[in-house]
C-alpha cells in the first residue's frame, strides 16, 4: 500500500508502511477528513500518535505544523518503520517514538508530566477496549484543557454511551470501513 503525506510541508513525500495484515494504517479518505477537522488546532500542537503503526499520523501532523510528535507502538517491525519514515523527512528532533505496550508508555509520559494537545488513538480492530480507553483519558492529564482526542475504531461503530466527567463527546462519523470518534476535554 502506498502512503503519501497529504499535506504541509512533506506533502507528496511517500511513507514507509508495513506489509501483511498486522497493521492496517488510516485510509487516505479519513487522514483528511482528521486533518481537515483539525486544522485550526494542529499548527504549534503537541501530537500523541497511539497504536502509531505507519506513524503517519503523526508525520501528518507534524507536516502541518505540530511542534512534537510522540509515537506510540509494541510491534517490532512497524516500529522499525516509523523510526525509518521519520527519518526519511529528518523529523528525529521533533519526534519521541517509543516501542512498548501503550499503556506502560502513557504511564511513563504520566511520570514524566507529558501534555499532548492533540491525541489520535486507533487501536488494531480485533483487540479495540474503547471504552477503556476513553475512561483512562477522561481522568488523564496527559491531554491538555481543551485538547482534542480522536478515536479511530471498525465501522459500524460499536462505542455505546459513557458516563464520561472531562471529555465531551463532539462528533462521530463515519468513512468507508472506519468510525471517528472526536472528543475535547473540558477548559
Amino acid at each position: 500500500m502506498s502512503l503519501r503525506i497529504l499535506g504541509g510541508r512533506f506533502r507528496a513525500r511517500t511513507l514507509k508502511s508495513p506489509k501483511g495484515e498486522g497493521t492496517r494504517p488510516t485510509l487516505a479518505i479519513l487522514r483528511k477528513a482528521v486533518f481537515d477537522i483539525l486544522q485550526q488546532e494542529v499548527p504549534e500542537s503537541r501530537f500523541l500518535d497511539l497504536f502509531a503503526g505507519s506513524g503517519a499520523m503523526g508525520l501528518e501532523a507534524l507536516s502541518r505544523g505540530a511542534l512534537h510528535a510522540t509515537f506510540v507502538e509494541k510491534n517490532p517491525a512497524a516500529f522499525r518503520l516509523i523510526q525509518e519514515n521519520v527519518r526519511l523527512l529528518s523529523v528525529e528532533n521533533e519526534s519521541t517514538l517509543y516501542c512498548m505496550d501503550a499503556e506502560l508508555a502513557l504511564k511513563k509520559m504520566t511520570k514524566a508530566g507529558e501534555l499532548f494537545d492533540v491525541i489520535y488513538i486507533d487501536p488494531p480492530y480485533a483487540k479495540q477496549s474503547l471504552p477503556k480507553w476513553l475512561q483512562y483519558f477522561d481522568t488523564s492529564s496527559l491531554l491538555s484543557p481543551g485538547g482534542t482526542l480522536l478515536l479511530e475504531e471498525g465501522a459500524p461503530s460499536t462505542l455505546g454511551p459513557l458516563v464520561l466527567s472531562r471529555l465531551t463527546h463532539v462528533s462521530t462519523r463515519t468513512f468507508s470501513r472506519s468510525t471517528l470518534h472526536q472528543f475535547r476535554a473540558l477548559l
